[in-house]
């Protein structure tokens, strides 16, 4: 089953479901969404942030990111249930929340809620969500209301799971709500589209070498506070967004249609089944390639100095 990529769409909505305070991947991947909304008016929106883990930092942090690029005003919901074993650390998430000078609280309803409001104001088949985080909200949603879910939502595009070399793994997306990910896997039959942990772990978001000015974006300043001097990180999340919205490319395609579960260990096994809702990402390029195209995406789509990609 083909879908369009968000860029060759008209009028569609994204939400963007994150595990925003684990790791610093999932604010290059807000970035770049956020870049490409603006890049791309016509194509699709920003409807919400669902943020699958609770912290009192995390709806504020999401709005400082995106209020370098005037979307303060884009809803934040944040979800009621515990905390996965993973908890609330985070290296970044206090300092970019202590930036925030709107509204307090920051999030403007639960996720639950969120997916409501998104919902009542999208046609039917305008949806799109991009998951960079846990499942246990999608499991929610779409367990409270199968029906309109499923008329709602086009596509879902997950960064989550292992595939090739990393066939078997634990990944940390599926297994911190292990449970909810089984079930929506198991109950959602429209297209999903996986990002391996493979794709992303060697592929480096690369914000390293820039000029001081840039010192106060909210995406320098989260990188620096998670990465130290290095400024690099995987790019699992980015590479997801990226998907999304432009589609296959000189540096990645999508295999052949099959189905994904969460199997008994936690892995989540992939069969082959042209029948199948799922197509799990595979590069053509080396990982080199692969980072100077992130590496340019992230960097452009926040306005930072630019890298010729090189696919």
């Amino acid at each position: 089953m083909d879908i369009e990529p968000l860029r060759a769409r008209s009028g569609g909505t994204v939400i963007l479901e994150t595990d925003f305070c684990t790791d610093v991947d999932d604010v290059a991947a807000l970035s770049l969404l956020c870049g490409d909304a603006r890049r791309l008016p016509g194509a699709f929106r920003i409807g919400g942030v669902s943020c699958n883990v609770k912290s009192p930092f995390v709806a504020a942090a999401v709005k400082v990111v995106m209020s370098a690029w005037g979307m303060q005003n884009v809803p934040v919901g944040v979800t009621e249930d515990d905390l996965p074993p993973s908890g609330d650390r985070s290296d970044y998430l206090a300092g970019l929340a202590a930036r925030w000078r709107g509204p307090h609280p920051a999030a403007d309803c639960t996720a639950r809620e969120l997916y409501r409001r998104v919902f009542a104001g999208a046609a039917d088949g305008s949806v799109d969500v991009i998951s960079i985080g846990f499942f246990n909200t999608l499991d929610e949603v779409l367990a409270a209301d199968p029906a309109l879910f499923r008329r709602k939502v086009r596509a879902v595009w997950a960064m989550a799971g292992g595939f090739g070399r990393c066939a078997g793994c634990r990944e940390f997306n599926v297994v911190g709500y292990e449970d909810a990910a089984r079930r929506f896997l198991d109950a959602w039959d429209g297209p999903i589209r996986f990002v391996g942990f493979e794709c992303g772990e060697t592929v480096m978001t690369d914000l390293s070498g820039l000029p001081e000015e840039c010192d106060a974006h909210p995406l320098v300043e989260a990188f620096r506070h998670h990465r130290g001097p290095a400024m690099k990180r995987s790019s699992w999340d980015p590479i997801t967004v990226d998907l999304a919205v432009e589609g296959e490319n000189a540096c990645w395609e999508l295999g052949p249609a099959g189905r994904v579960r969460v199997a008994a260990d936690g892995s989540t096994p992939f069969s082959e089944d042209p029948a199948g809702n799922a197509r799990v990402l595979r590069f053509l390029a080396p990982d080199g390639a692969v980072s100077a195209r992130i590496g340019e995406r992230v960097r452009a789509a926040a306005g930072l100095d630019l890298a010729p990609a090189k696919c």
